[in-house]
C-alpha cells in the first residue's frame, strides 16, 4: 500500500510540479484580470509655494479615492503611486481654499502608463483644501532644558540645567511664528543620578505649519554632593 502511494505521489515528479506551477499562473492570470473597485489613499502635496510665504491651518497629506480598474492595474498603482501636486505658484496672502475632483487625480496623480486602465470615479474624503497663506517668518529663539525627578539622596542641581546650543531657529506662519518666545526640550530625567548629566534631546514644538533647526541639543545637568554639617569638603 505504501509502495503505491509513494508511487503516485513521486512518479513523474517533475511534470506534476510543472503542472501545478502552470496551473497557478492561469489562476493568477484570470484573477488579477478581473475588474474591481477599491478605496485607495493618495498623497497630497504643495507646489510652486513662493519662499517668502508659508502656510498654516489643516493640510491632508492623504486623501482617499475610489478607483476601478483590472486587479493587477491596482495593485501596480499602489506600487507606483505618486503624489498629487496641488499649486500654489500663483497664490497671494489670504486664505486658499480648492475643491480636488476625479478628473483632478486622473490627470495629475495616476501614472501615465496606468491611466488607460486604472479610472479615479470619486475623491471621498476629504474633498477640500482649506488652508491659509501668510509671510514666512524666521526668528531666533531661547532653549530652555525642562529636568524633572530628584537626583540620589544627598547631591543636589548644582546650578541651572543648561543646553548647548542654547537658541534655536524657527521657521514659519508670521502668526505662529510670533507666538513663540522659548522651545522646551524633552524632559531629562534625573531620578537618581550620583554624577554630572550630558544628554542629547529633542526639542519640543506643537503640531503646525513651524519648523526648527536644529531639531536636538546637548543638556548638561551638574550635581554636587548637599554639604554637611561641617561643610563640603569634610
Amino acid at each position: 500500500m505504501w509502495s503505491r502511494i509513494r508511487s503516485l505521489l513521486f512518479e513523474n515528479i517533475g511534470l506534476k510540479i510543472a503542472s501545478l506551477l502552470l496551473a497557478l499562473l492561469l489562476y493568477g492570470h484570470v484573477v488579477t484580470d478581473q475588474e474591481r473597485e477599491e478605496i485607495v489613499p493618495v498623497p497630497v502635496r504643495l507646489a510652486g509655494l513662493s519662499d517668502t510665504l508659508a502656510t498654516s491651518g489643516e493640510f491632508p497629506h492623504r486623501i482617499n479615492v475610489r478607483v476601478r480598474g483590472k486587479w493587477r492595474d491596482l495593485i501596480r498603482l499602489s506600487l507606483a503611486q505618486r503624489p498629487l501636486a496641488v499649486d500654489l505658484a500663483d497664490v497671494s496672502p489670504g486664505q486658499f481654499r480648492t475643491t480636488l475632483t476625479a478628473d483632478d487625480v486622473q490627470r495629475r496623480a495616476i501614472p501615465a502608463e496606468l491611466a488607460k486602465g486604472v479610472v479615479v470615479s470619486e475623491v471621498l474624503d476629504p474633498r477640500t483644501i482649506d488652508i491659509r497663506v501668510e509671510s514666512r517668518s524666521v526668528k531666533r529663539v531661547r532653549v530652555v532644558p525642562r529636568v524633572v525627578g530628584a537626583p540620589a539622596a544627598g547631591y543636589h542641581v548644582d546650578g541651572e540645567p543648561r543646553a548647548m546650543p542654547d537658541s534655536a531657529t524657527v521657521t514659519g506662519p508670521a502668526s505662529e511664528v510670533a507666538g513663540i518666545d522659548s522651545l522646551l526640550t524633552l524632559a531629562v530625567d534625573i531620578t537618581g543620578e550620583r554624577a554630572k548629566i550630558l544628554r542629547q534631546v529633542d526639542l519640543v514644538l506643537e503640531p503646525g505649519g513651524v519648523s526648527i533647526e536644529p531639531r536636538r541639543c546637548l543638556v548638561t545637568v551638574l550635581l554636587a554632593r548637599v554639604p554637611g554639617p561641617e561643610g563640603p569638603g569634610r
